[in-house]
């Protein structure tokens, strides 16, 4: 494993890094299946397997992580069904701890998320985890997904960072692929039950707690 310096950039993902990717999920296979089932009089059943049809097309793009996509294409208000739940996002086990440790580096530090930056917003409402970062980028501001190569080009020269000398974490395997072929220098691989070297340089932690202690 490379050791970083004080120039290295850290970029995060944020959902299934820093915060509970259920909590999105949640909205996906229960909060939007329910509200359409009581809106289209179909069963939550036949709903489910619509969503899961129309997801798979748009799969890695960015109409899957843009709401206002989905907004349209149901007749719904999706950010309302979410805001309407009791139930509010929350850090995964250990992640602010690390995070309170990556704070205290003079590194530059930023969050790189596809993520709707409604939802965004709506959750920094809840998770303090923007007091521990320079900035951020979501997705839907450059106009590529994460999944696609044109997206980190723009991100490097947005942050003004060196895609070479940066750090970058996720846990979305295709996410992964894109930033390592991207050039980015060293990318870790969020994925639970794991710690592996992959062939292609990636290296896997079960959460980012264990990651940022082995690193820092």
């Amino acid at each position: 494993m490379t050791k970083f310096n004080s120039t290295t950039a850290i970029l995060s993902d944020l959902d299934g890094v820093i915060l509970d990717l259920n909590y999105d999920m949640k909205f996906w296979t229960d909060w939007l299946p329910n509200t359409l089932a009581l809106e289209t009089g179909k069963s939550s059943t036949e709903v489910k397997a619509d969503i899961k049809s129309m997801m798979s097309d748009q799969e890695a793009s960015l109409n899957w992580y843009d709401l206002n996509y989905w907004d349209e294409l149901l007749g719904i208000d999706s950010l309302e069904i979410i805001k309407n739940q009791e139930e509010r996002c929350s850090f995964l086990k250990g992640s602010e701890d690390a995070l309170k440790k990556i704070a205290s580096l003079s590194n530059p530090k930023y969050i790189l998320t596809n993520g709707d930056p409604r939802l965004f917003d709506f959750k920094s409402e809840s998770a303090n985890f923007l007091d521990y970062f320079d900035s951020h980028i979501c997705s839907m501001h450059l106009g590529y997904a994460k999944e696609q190569k044109e997206f980190w080009a723009l991100a490097g020269q947005y942050l003004k960072v060196n895609l070479k000398n940066s750090i970058f974490i996720d846990d979305n395997f295709k996410v992964v692929n894109s930033a390592v072929n991207a050039g980015v220098g060293q990318v870790y691989w969020i994925n639970p039950g794991r710690t592996k070297n992959l062939a292609n340089g990636v290296v896997t932690y079960p959460t980012l707690a264990e990651l940022v202690d082995a690193i820092i």
